[in-house]
């Protein structure tokens, strides 16, 4: 039986699950101190404080340290990755540190290999951030300066196709998947026969903006010159203030489905809008794959409301059957598939080469 420690770091938390094989025994959510936190420069400054989280859970639950088989993490540092499992290595946790848009996902994959090496056991990351299977086509943006890089979330767009597949009756290769992510940001995925070769990510959502016209955004960029915005600005504008916060004031759907219902027109049509457009990059990503679409999966946290899923539905189904696979599924997704990797049905990627890990792999 493998015992099994999974990490997931978030902004301001980690969420931390103890498995023994596929099941989860026990999992947490552990804030860290927002104030604490925000007086720190580097996103490194915080390993001692959300290792010591990660400690205390450990000791609170029982796990004992020396008993674990293995320990998987998101993350990865961002970057061309390739899909499946990477063995956490020195030259995978340098990448972490380099990369230029640090994340508090870096800080997993660290973590993980801080505490495997001194207990002997292997670490992984799974369907990293960052995994590109784009095919060429799908990279040109117009301009060469400006290639389209991925940016949809795999971890949990990849456990979603997984669960499509099944309920299909086989593998997640045996199909063409497109898999719709709804919660504060959106994001739509392409699955051709296993690979993600195309996404649209930031899509009008609950608090990001989609499809903000070209010359608007021009214009934004000519309000940074002439110091009327900022760089942080225009990025909590589109990434934390855009969507329905920015029309309605809140990114709570529950709350915007009470105004729905109570007769608030505006309420109604910032809805609307925003289903029309997820409606829009399901059909994008349909296009990919050329309408040869087996099924699509709506996950995500506003999988779980009935109005949106009926709405949704009502313009997408004719492509394919709508399966809905609600919530987040990246713990389960990483534990699994570290277990596939450690059971040799996958093969595991490396980073460098800088230490052999391979006797831990069977």
């Amino acid at each position: 039986m493998y015992k099994i420690l999974v990490l997931n770091p978030g902004s301001t938390s980690t969420k931390v699950a103890y498995y023994e094989d596929a099941v989860n025994i026990c999992e947490r959510n552990l804030d860290v101190d927002r104030k604490v936190i925000a007086g720190m420069k580097d996103i490194f400054d915080q390993m001692d404080l959300r290792k010591q989280t990660i400690q205390n859970f450990m000791e609170e639950e029982g796990i004992k340290p020396e008993e674990l088989s293995f320990i998987v993490s998101r993350g990865g540092g961002g970057g061309n990755l390739m899909s499946g499992g990477y063995i956490i290595d020195g030259a995978l946790v340098q990448h972490c540190h380099d990369y230029d848009t640090p994340h508090a996902s870096s800080l997993g994959p660290v973590i993980a290999y801080e505490m495997a090496r001194k207990l002997n056991i292997p670490a992984f990351i799974y369907d990293g951030e960052g995994v590109n299977e784009f095919i060429p086509e799908a990279c040109l943006s117009g301009l060469k300066e400006f290639p389209i890089a991925p940016g949809s979330h795999t971890l949990n767009a990849k456990a979603a196709a997984r669960i499509g597949a099944a309920k299909l009756g086989g593998k997640l290769e045996d199909y063409n998947i497109v898999v719709c992510h709804l919660g504060g940001g959106t994001s739509t995925s392409a699955h051709c026969k296993g690979k993600l070769i195309d996404s649209t990510s930031d899509g009008y959502s609950a608090e990001r903006a989609g499809g903000v016209p070209f010359m608007s955004v021009i214009g934004f960029v000519a309000g940074c010159f002439s110091g009327k915005y900022t760089h942080r600005d225009i990025l909590k504008m589109i990434m934390g203030g855009g969507g329905l916060v920015n029309y309605l004031g809140t990114s709570d759907l529950r709350e915007v489905e009470r105004r729905i219902d109570a007769g608030d027109a505006e309420a109604k049509l910032a809805f609307d809008g925003m289903v029309y457009a997820q409606a829009k990059d399901i059909g994008a990503m349909s296009t990919t794959m050329n309408m040869d679409i087996d099924a699509i999966v709506l996950t995500g946290g506003m999988a779980n409301s009935k109005r949106l899923l009926e709405a949704l539905s009502a313009r997408v189904s004719k492509i394919a059957p709508i399966i809905v696979a609600p919530g987040s599924h990246e713990m389960d997704s990483l534990a699994t598939g570290a277990i596939r990797v450690m059971n040799g049905e996958e093969p595991y990627h490396k980073f460098g080469k800088d230490r052999s890990e391979d006797e831990y792999v069977k």
